[in-house]
């Protein structure tokens, strides 16, 4: 049976500044969202977690691995295609 991969997106605002809420999120965030679905791999994107990027967010993590900072919805498809790469590149 394989893991449930976990991807963050920020979608926090800090006090003070604009920190991940950006006008894009949503739009980032349903298409991580559609994206995911698609492809053939247990992925869940999960809203609303602080990452500590606060300044250059919208901010997307992956989780055990690596953060992407200002993300636009461009970035969606090399966001899970790092996911799944890296994920293959630690299988026995």
């Amino acid at each position: 049976m394989s893991k449930k991969h976990k991807i963050y997106m920020c979608r926090n605002q800090r006090a003070g500044g604009a920190g991940c809420i950006h006008p894009s999120s949503t739009d980032i965030f349903e298409a991580l969202t559609a994206q995911a679905s698609e492809r053939k791999e247990d992925i869940e994107i999960i809203a609303g977690t602080c990452l500590g990027h606060c300044s250059e967010g919208p901010n997307a993590k992956i989780h055990g691995g690596r953060v992407f900072n200002q993300i636009q919805v461009r970035d969606v498809t090399d966001i899970l295609d790092t996911l799944i790469s890296g994920r293959r590149a630690k299988s026995p």
